[in-house]
């Protein structure tokens, strides 16, 4: 689904489509209301999926304490931040293991999280102190708007949660020709100039440049995308991963040092 308003889009995705390698990237209020909204969005969402109940917890509370860090730390920054509204980002991956991924996006990169971990009795941090007592994992990296804003440069924290279930399903498969064009169609419109695709028998690549010259190639498979990280390695990833894959390439463009 696809909603469009006067400033653009406000939401992308289905929620039911999460447990078939899909996303859903959701505007979020410019206001101390951010959290609530993350948190009811999220809270549908994970009913929508069937999630178990103490997962879908976690990570709705999760999202609420990384919505209220991008108010507090970044919609307040100051004069000197982009403006624009913070997003909610989730999707399911099977690499490393099967998680839910749930990632608040906001315009500041002058304030960063610090990803030590925090005691849950210091009021400076508690709510990250809280994601990382949840959370398998949690981060940040810089990236780029997912709402039509390719203008939008900040960072996003996430976080990741065990999938018990069998999702996302590490088996599933499409034709290359699809997933190379939905992947570049998606890299183009987070403002990466330059991406290009062709296509062979039964493979496709996707050429990714980086600002530092050396592009990245992206196989496709039926079943799976190969490249190389921005450290060298050679990474094999299913085609269900294909937006955890899209926010890595995004992440390598705007920070050389992310995978």
């Amino acid at each position: 689904m696809v909603q469009i308003a006067q400033s653009g889009q406000i939401s992308v995705g289905h929620a039911a489509d999460i447990s078939l390698g899909g996303m859903c990237a959701w505007r979020l209020p410019g206001d101390a209301s951010c959290a609530s909204a993350a948190r009811s969005l999220l809270g549908i969402a994970m009913k929508t999926v069937g999630l178990d109940r103490d997962t879908a917890a976690d990570a709705v509370l999760a999202a609420s304490e990384l919505a209220t860090n991008a108010f507090n730390h970044a919609l307040r920054a100051g004069p000197d931040v982009q403006a624009g509204p913070p997003e909610l980002w989730v999707w399911a991956r099977v690499t490393p293991t099967p998680q839910l991924v749930v990632s608040v996006f906001d315009t500041c990169r002058s304030a960063w999280p610090d990803t030590a971990p925090r005691d849950l009795l210091d009021e400076h941090g508690k709510g990250l102190g809280i994601v990382g007592m949840l959370a398998a994992a949690w981060g940040t990296y810089p990236t780029r708007s997912w709402l039509g804003r390719p203008d939008l440069w900040g960072k996003a924290v996430w976080c990741a949660f065990p999938l018990p279930g069998p999702w996302p399903n590490a088996r599933t498969t499409a034709p290359p020709v699809l997933v190379a064009r939905h992947l570049t169609s998606s890299l183009a419109g987070r403002g990466i100039a330059g991406v290009s695709h062709c296509h062979g028998k039964g493979v496709s690549l996707v050429t990714v440049p980086r600002p530092n010259g050396q592009d990245v190639n992206v196989w496709v498979e039926p079943g799976h995308l190969t490249y190389t990280s921005a450290s060298g390695a050679r990474i094999r990833r299913p085609v269900v991963d294909l937006y955890d894959v899209t926010e890595n390439l995004v992440g390598s463009i705007e920070s050389p040092g992310h995978a």
